[in-house]
């Protein structure tokens, strides 16, 4: 019998290690694929190109180019609060190495949703077991509203992976590990700035998870985990310092002064059970309407208290959920904000782990086996029917990149040195240009200056504004050419460049 070299000895206990693991996780490795298949298909005609994502490569260009390091990132909808600057530093390198290319952004993303389908796994199967975990891969990876959200390049996209581990780190306090549970969840709650403000609202899970554990707590791990908070906090605290604890102002005063909603009450509760029950019928169904959403809301809770009667779920564990629920719903009543959908994201884990849990359950039982594949089978479908009959927008990426290459290449026919923009447009719908113009090299100035005036229209109408080309659902308007004179456009791009140095809605220097 012929004995292999060490060295080739060792190459094929490799190779036999290397398919023995993936015959192990061969579950696991399909349902990633699947999942990085679904988040970059037909990628750039779903990258919507807006106002986010323009001040996004905004900030990346100030760092890069104008040498600027920043605190903060955008404004938030609260005047005066701001998102932290994580998430667009972490674009920084993605933006240099494919030379400020603005779909440079979807690659990060992409890359983080991978990320956050191995977190779903790794804290579902560490919480509960590797069919749970697998389930909960699944739900992510298929589901039309999780793969909606992580092809949105926006700082808010990973809200739902920092509540799989808020989970994860509530989880270790109710066990007893309390050096584990504080230095994961004092990282968290640093993380709250950088993703969005609503995430405070679960702090006070930590003190109902430690009652609840009947556990002394440790001072010493707990002074680690406030030394967490305090060093990942730095940036925020540097900046409240420097402008007079603004942000701070900022958020008392939303939270004791009207934010002019238009209604309160019971019908504000109302429109925050129906906002729960959309997203968490919208993450199971695809957002399809078969039926109420209100009645997948009924089936969700109905289901978390069976699986504590059947002690799926230990009832430690399901009073956090409730708390969890009840904490948002109650929070959103009350505040006088319009409550967006995305407010309410950090609720989704809730619903991922129960929809898991209950098909996980039904699996383990012989004679409702069928029931759990049939619930798992009617979930992938109508999510993967979802995702591939919905029409993309036709103003999203490709269009106004193609709508900006079109006003250059006029421009330079017609030698223009620069040229003006105007929008007919509703509020809003006019941004997200900026940084497709700077990427073209172009010098953009105000439609009152003297360079010839393009006119970008949308949605079209031809009655009202008939325009001389479209591109999807976007319309150009071409200068009325015999009004301009060499001299008048020689004088009008003598001036400062208005696309660099015009403020941006949202963006402060």
């Amino acid at each position: 019998m012929a004995v292999l070299p060490y060295k080739e000895e060792k190459e094929f206990n490799n190779n036999m290690d290397i398919i023995k693991y993936i015959k192990k996780n061969r579950i696991l490795i399909i349902i990633i694929l699947v999942a990085f298949f679904l988040r970059i298909y037909k990628v750039g005609e779903y990258f919507m190109f807006e106002h986010d994502q323009d001040l996004a490569s905004w900030f990346v260009k100030d760092v890069l180019v104008n040498k600027h390091l920043r605190l903060i990132g955008q404004e938030t909808s609260t005047q005066g609060v701001f998102i932290g600057p994580l998430y667009y530093y972490l674009l920084v390198p993605f933006y240099y190495l494919f030379n400020m290319h603005p779909l440079s952004g979807v690659i990060f993303i992409t890359i983080l949703s991978l990320f956050s389908l191995l977190s779903v796994y790794f804290v579902f199967t560490k919480m509960f077991n590797r069919s749970v975990g697998l389930i909960t891969t699944l739900i992510y990876a298929v589901s039309y509203y999780t793969i909606y959200n992580d092809r949105q390049v926006v700082p808010t996209t990973p809200v739902i992976t920092w509540s799989v581990w808020y989970l994860f780190g509530i989880n270790l306090l109710l066990k007893g590990k309390q050096k584990q549970g504080f230095i994961v969840l004092g990282i968290l709650l640093a993380l709250i700035w950088h993703l969005n403000f609503s995430l405070i609202l679960l702090a006070p899970l930590i003190p109902i998870s430690l009652y609840v554990s009947r556990k002394k707590i440790d001072v010493t791990t707990l002074v680690t985990g406030l030394v967490i908070i305090f060093i990942t906090s730095l940036p925020l605290i540097a900046f409240e310092f420097r402008h007079n604890f603004n942000q701070v102002k900022g958020i008392l005063s939303s939270l004791t002064s009207d934010q002019h909603d238009i209604i309160s009450g019971f019908p504000k509760f109302q429109r925050v059970i129906y906002l729960t029950s959309k997203n968490a019928y919208g993450l199971l169904m695809g957002n399809i309407k078969y039926v109420d959403y209100i009645y997948v809301l009924v089936a969700l809770v109905l289901c978390l208290r069976l699986l504590i009667i059947k002690k799926v779920i230990s009832k430690k564990l399901g009073l956090i959920f409730i708390f969890w629920l009840v904490i948002y719903i109650t929070f959103f009543t009350f505040y006088s904000k319009i409550v967006s959908e995305y407010y309410l994201n950090g609720m989704m884990v809730v619903w991922i782990a129960v929809f898991a849990l209950g098909t996980s359950h039904l699996l383990s039982l012989h004679k409702y086996r069928i029931l759990g594949i049939v619930a798992l089978l009617i979930f992938t479908i109508a999510n993967l029917y979802k995702f591939f009959t919905v029409p993309f927008n036709k103003t999203s990426y490709p269009y106004r990149r193609a709508i900006v290459a079109e006003i250059k290449k006029d421009s330079l026919i017609h030698g223009y040195p620069c040229v003006a923009v105007s929008y007919i447009t509703k509020p809003g719908y006019d941004l997200g240009y900026r940084y497709l113009f700077y990427v073209e090299d172009m010098h953009v100035n105000k439609p009152d200056s003297l360079a010839p005036v393009y006119t970008i229209v949308y949605p079209l109408n031809d009655k009202l504004f008939p325009v001389d080309k479209t591109f999807g659902a976007i319309g150009l308007i071409y200068p009325e050419y015999s009004r301009y004179t060499d001299k008048g456009v020689e004088i009008s791009c003598s001036g400062e460049n208005s696309n660099l140095t015009d403020p941006m809605f949202g963006f402060t220097n």
